[in-house]
């Protein structure tokens, strides 16, 4: 019944329109009938011309990312609030990524304090290996940044192969005793 309702008014509303009409044409004006608006046409989205990216702190943007991202926005028809949700949603998850990579570090650390491998000689042994192979700090570098160094079997590793590398030592600790020349072992009675 709505729409009967509906349809009778646009009828008049037509029909008013078409009687109105010859008066308007003698005065030079033409009438048309009043354009019906849907709500989706109403309530457009307003794309900007340029997006405004706020991101967490810590975290930023390349020119070429930002770039990559506005093209999509724009394409999709995103709106300011949409595209915010959007980076806070990835920043989000970004921020998310770090955190567990820093409490697994934490735990390796407190598993290698556990294990006593954090020892000053044992240090001491992982960095003779790490200083003599080396040389340009690349490695250390790779190890620290992703966390590898603090992973207890690579420092095991490093340890056992430093401990190759030690000069040895007697057993009591005590330098060891000197070679006898063949001349010691023949007189060794001889006071001259």
């Amino acid at each position: 019944m709505a729409e009967e309702g509906n349809t009778t008014a646009t009828v008049e509303t037509q029909q008013a329109v078409e009687t109105q009409a010859p008066a308007a044409e003698s005065m030079g004006e033409t009438l048309t009938a009043p354009q019906e608006t849907t709500p989706a046409e109403e309530a457009k989205p307003v794309v900007p011309e340029k997006y405004e990216f706020n991101l967490p702190e810590g975290l930023q943007l390349t020119p070429e990312i930002e770039t990559q991202f506005t093209e999509i926005a724009k394409a999709t028809g995103m709106t300011q609030e949409q595209a915010n949700g959007l980076i806070k949603l990835h920043s989000d998850l970004m921020l998310d990524v770090m955190q567990r990579a820093t409490q697994q570090k934490n735990a390796w650390e407190n598993e290698c304090k556990k294990a006593g491998l954090t020892s000053p000689e044992k240090l001491q042994l992982a960095k003779n290996i790490v200083n003599t192979f080396d040389s340009t700090g690349e490695v250390m570098q790779v190890l620290v940044e992703s966390g590898a160094a603090y992973h207890p079997a690579v420092m095991r590793m490093l340890q056992e192969m430093g401990s190759l590398l030690q000069e040895d030592s007697a057993p009591d600790s005590k330098p060891a005793p000197q070679a006898k020349s063949a001349a010691d072992l023949l007189f060794g009675n001889s006071k001259y």
